[in-house]
């Protein structure tokens, strides 16, 4: 329907370069003309007028392209310039349009009726009847120049409010979902649609289309073409100006405040940047005003409203700086509020609301701090600009997981950056993003602890261990759960390298030298689970799968299967899921670098 639409204004508007046939000594079309044409909001009233010698203007009720162009017409009697579009004995004659953008080129048949009626056709079925219009009023309605003052100052004034009669103005004539995505402005001594105290000024606006992804650009009062569309885009790169933001003199206010030297500024962009963003070496993220000086300086400000402390930047001054302050850029965190100096300090950097809290899918960017005096910090260098949010955990069993009750309460110390009241379920990733540019960030968050994060150390998580490794025959290993390590069996401890023919397989049906874990527990019944990873992965019967099993005050062997090949194994229990996610013991490792002879 849209791609309808617009071929039908097209077909309309080349109806209005037919003005004439080019032998007729009194252009029998000259003169103002109207019809009705689709356009984004319906039938739009289109008027169109025709000089005696082939000028063509359209007014500002035409829908795109047609509106505001100026262009000329040429005809001829015949079907010269459009013998496929051309009925012998029924049209007057063919037309070329030279001249506005996009239309320059357009050629297509017309057919005059009288000296009131006036038929046009740019392509097959796309008739476009015009009726000749007795109006005398002024050709253009200057609904864009109502947009845009043609008298402005320097920097431009009152830019939020042109901005919103720019957006109702386009979203009238091209799309109605269409959006403001950028503003540019500058200086000229070129093409220009307003002029200042301090010369010719050219403002444009840029806009995006959800629906047709497709892009436009805006220039109220331009000489040439006020609305001219673009091609498709990226719709991930396309973000929406907000409603209102920071004018441009007040910007540039900040900035001199900050430093900017240069009395004349030279050109002016506001945008809503992306991750990622930057304008030189100035990090850029959200709307942000970017402003060059006649003295090569360049400054930006954020423009969000309300402002967030006149966050303003220049890059001149960054540069003067040296190495050394770029050296310090980064993302600092310091903890504070630890109540003791057992385990870790755990930070995670997300950039999304995605998987937070609890991280699971291990997107965000982590590090880990050590303990001083109940203190720690965490790094996190080299970040692009944008959103973020941080969150710390006090690890104090050294499980390297955030633990969670089923209603989301955190069983340990957590910290959020913002600090936001922790004394239920952890907070939002809204309410802990901040914004970061560039630069050195430094931040303090406070570890909170709630009722549910009981005080637990390394050597007391549960009453659970891996006190080591076993090589036992199956006679021992079909006992199952009521399976006891023989009397002078060796165990090996965790961390431990098994070499030579120790625990290796003494006959040809493999039924000795089964590898067990031992495992020490005190504490009510419950039930548990034992996952191995090898390095190297692949080979033998090994299947990295986790064993279940329920666990007895006591030690319990848990069969570890036929594992006979050497290479480095990590050993995670997890038991008691009263609570959530579980405990977890702390991890074991070993590895087999045996030297097994033929069994027979």
């Amino acid at each position: 329907m849209v791609r309808f639409g617009l071929s039908v204004a097209i077909a309309g508007m080349c109806a209005c370069h037919h003005s004439e046939p080019a032998s007729s000594t009194a252009n029998p079309i000259a003169g103002r003309w109207q019809a009705e044409i689709p356009g984004p909001g319906g039938l739009q009233q289109c008027v169109m007028e025709i000089g005696d010698i082939g000028q063509l203007a359209y007014g500002d009720s035409c829908p795109m392209p047609l509106t505001g162009q100026q262009a000329t017409v040429t005809t001829v009697p015949n079907g010269a310039y459009a013998p496929n579009l051309y009925v012998t004995g029924k049209d007057s004659g063919t037309f070329m349009i030279m001249g506005g953008s996009g239309i320059t080129g357009m050629v297509g048949a017309f057919r005059v009726e009288g000296s009131k009626h006036l038929e046009t056709r740019t392509a097959p079925a796309a008739d476009i009847e015009w009726t000749r219009s007795s109006s005398q009023a002024p050709m253009r309605s200057a609904a864009a120049g109502r947009v845009l003052p043609g008298q402005v100052q320097w920097p431009v004034r009152g830019v939020p409010a042109i901005a919103q009669r720019a957006l109702a103005y386009v979203r009238a004539k091209w799309l109605p979902d269409a959006f403001l995505t950028s503003i540019q402005m500058e200086l000229t001594t070129a093409l220009a649609n307003a002029q200042s105290p301090a010369g010719a000024v050219l403002m444009q606006f840029n806009f995006y289309s959800p629906g047709q992804q497709q892009t436009l650009t805006f220039m109220p009062n331009s000489p040439a073409s006020e609305l001219m569309p673009g091609s498709s885009a990226d719709p991930n790169d396309q973000r929406a100006m907000p409603a209102n933001f920071m004018d441009l003199p007040d910007a540039v206010a900040k900035l001199r405040a900050k430093g900017l030297r240069g009395k004349e500024i030279k050109s002016v962009h506001i945008e809503n940047y992306g991750r990622g963003s930057y304008a030189g070496s100035i990090g850029l993220f959200g709307p942000e005003w970017v402003i060059d000086s006649a003295l090569d300086e360049r400054g930006a400000v954020l423009a969000e409203l309300p402002d967030r402390g006149g966050d303003a930047r220049i890059s001149g001054a960054e540069e003067e700086a040296g190495d050394e302050s770029q050296a310090g850029s980064g993302i600092n965190v310091k903890i504070a509020g630890l109540r003791n100096n057992e385990g870790q300090v755990y930070c995670w950097l997300f950039t999304s609301g995605q998987d937070f809290p609890s991280n699971s899918q291990g997107n965000a960017a982590s590090t880990a701090g050590t303990i001083t005096n109940r203190r720690a910090e965490c790094d996190f260098e080299s970040e692009d600009p944008g959103s973020y949010a941080i969150l710390v955990f006090h690890d104090e069993g050294s499980t390297h997981t955030l633990e969670l009750n089923p209603n989301g309460t955190p069983r340990e110390g957590v910290g959020l950056s913002n600090n936001p009241n922790i004394s239920g379920a952890v907070p939002g990733y809204d309410a802990a993003m901040f914004t970061y540019r560039s630069g050195p960030l430094k931040l303090t968050i406070n570890m909170q602890y709630t009722a549910s994060a009981q005080s637990v150390t390394a050597g007391s998580n549960g009453g659970a261990s891996l006190t080591g490794f076993a090589f036992v025959g199956s006679s021992v290993t079909a006992q199952g759960r009521r399976a006891n390590l023989p009397a002078r069996t060796k165990i090996y401890p965790p961390g431990s390298r098994i070499t030579g023919t120790d625990g290796c397989p003494t006959n040809r049906y493999n039924t000795d030298g089964m590898i067990v874990a031992v495992i020490d527990y005190q504490g009510r019944p419950t039930a548990g689970s034992v996952a191995v990873t090898r390095h190297p992965a692949s080979g033998g019967q090994f299947d990295n799968a986790p064993y279940y099993l329920d666990l007895d005050p006591g030690r319990t062997l848990q069969f570890l299967g036929p594992i006979f090949e050497n290479g480095s194994y990590d050993v995670h229990l997890q038991y008691d899921y009263s609570l959530g996610r579980g405990k977890t013991a702390a991890a074991a490792t070993f590895v087999l670098a045996r030297n097994c002879p033929p069994t027979r």
